[in-house]
């Protein structure tokens, strides 16, 4: 990850309250990668859990390009010596990277949007920030570029022809948001929702309903949070609000901001708000708060909902969260992640959409639950009947459990099949399925169902 980035290795030393040792260096870009470095680089080596960058120091100050580079290890200052190169000795440089970030955050006078929550970040994100950029410069986080590492990346490419950010900002353990929202400092906070995401590491929903708000640290008094009124636990966001004196305006299905009437369909999804029809070409059921979201963000920046209709018109939906395929059967592409409140969504989606086809659930363990998850599994297969799936595949330690839910929930045991693995669970697929079938295909990351979905499409 490299950014372009004009100053001085002394600049940057006195702005982070860091010791600067050697001569000052010219700065054009600065990186975490030292595999990406370019002239006048200067080189954050990031210690991780795996792997530690202070061991690339000396190779990155050998290629000459590396004038300087961050330490929080006494003994690699020296290397700057040995290569005429400058050191910023630190207490910790991720912290470092992060407060390199807030100093230059701090030099623009703009709109920030910061966006977090349990499910729904990324397409909010893209939402809004295309509804900004159709009126000036927009910044917005690429990928997944949503953590300590990503959100300095990100602020550090503001320039002075930026007109607005949008800041995606993910956790999975306390703290973290926290730290990201005093990089950011976002003058409006939208808060998807609160859900059942992380619970191995913080143990509750009402702790991830205090997680999340940690976005509200790092914004003035005076500043706008955007709410979904119909999550759990918006009141813990609410008292917090209070405290510092930051606004909460709500939408959702209920709310502040609420749409008149929507409609899901395959390709696109219609949300009424204000006597106007907004069309956005994309599927399924957490696209109706987003585009709430979105128009929430507009009205405060005094935009006007047509202009949200002109600028969600052509909208991209994001890869594998709920994209719709074709191949042996019409494919629900909702790979990227899942969580109970995700399996919700997925599955209002597809009862709504394909109310007539015979509707197949291939799912795989939802990650990161901890002690809640056989329940949590479970009670996401007990909503599968009234969903309308008829059959139920699943494959994973957990998923198992939902297999049981789904049963318990009043589908007959014949409908449901547990499989020993992807591969086995492929090939009964692949033999299993018909043309006009529909096939929702979902799990968390690390269990990688894109690779049903490929399966399908062949």
């Amino acid at each position: 990850m490299i950014v372009r980035f004009e100053t001085t290795s002394q600049t940057i030393a006195d702005a982070i309250n860091a010791i600067h040792h050697g001569s000052g260096q010219p700065v054009q870009y600065i990186t975490t990668d030292s595999r990406l470095i370019e002239d006048k680089s200067l080189f954050v080596p990031i210690t991780g859990n795996t792997f530690d960058g202070h061991d690339f120091i000396e190779d990155v100050c050998k290629t000459g390009k590396c004038t300087s580079f961050l330490t929080h290890k006494q003994d690699k200052v020296n290397i700057a010596d040995r290569y005429n190169t400058s050191a910023i000795y630190c207490n910790d440089t991720l912290q470092a990277y992060a407060a390199i970030a807030r100093w230059h955050r701090k030099k623009f006078n703009i709109p920030v949007i910061g966006v977090t929550g349990t499910n729904g970040k990324t397409t909010t994100k893209e939402m809004i920030a295309q509804v900004l950029a159709a009126e000036g410069q927009c910044l917005k986080t690429q990928k997944n570029y949503n953590n300590e590492i990503g959100v300095p990346f990100t602020i550090l490419h503001l320039q002075n022809t930026h007109s607005y950010a949008v800041i995606e900002m993910g956790m999975n353990h306390t703290g973290e948001i926290s730290r990201l929202s005093q990089i950011a400092m976002p003058t409006i906070a939208v808060i998807t929702n609160i859900g059942e995401g992380h619970l191995e590491f913080l143990g509750s929903v009402e702790n991830v309903a205090h997680a999340k708000a940690e976005i509200l640290d790092g914004m003035a008094a005076g500043s706008i949070c955007i709410l979904n009124n119909d999550t759990k636990h918006a009141e813990i966001v609410k008292k917090k609000a209070r405290e510092k004196n930051i606004n909460v305006i709500t939408f959702g299905l209920t709310g502040d901001i609420a749409p008149e009437s929507y409609t899901l369909f395959q390709d696109k999804t219609v949300v009424e708000y204000d006597g106007v029809e907004i069309t956005v070409p994309a599927y399924g059921f957490h696209t109706v708060y987003a585009a709430i979201a979105t128009i929430a963000v507009a009205r405060i920046m005094g935009k006007s909902v047509v202009k949200v209709k002109e600028a969600l018109s052509n909208f991209k939906p994001v890869a594998m969260r709920s994209d719709i395929k074709n191949g042996r059967c019409t494919i629900i592409d909702d790979c990227y992640n899942a969580n109970p409140l995700s399996m919700e969504y997925a599955f209002i989606s597809a009862s709504m959409v394909f109310p007539d086809k015979r509707k197949i659930a291939v799912l795989s363990d939802m990650k990161e639950l901890g002690t809640y998850s056989r329940d949590l599994h479970f009670t996401v297969g007990t909503r599968l009947k009234a969903s309308g799936f008829s059959h139920v595949l699943v494959w994973g330690n957990d998923a198992r459990y939902i297999a049981e839910g789904a049963i318990a929930g009043g589908l007959d045991n014949s409908l449901v099949n547990v499989f020993d693995s992807k591969e086995e669970l492929i090939a009964f697929l692949q033999q299993f399925v018909k043309h006009d079938d529909v096939v929702l295909v979902k799990g968390s990351r690390s269990m990688k169902m894109e690779e049903v979905v490929n399966a399908l499409e062949q």
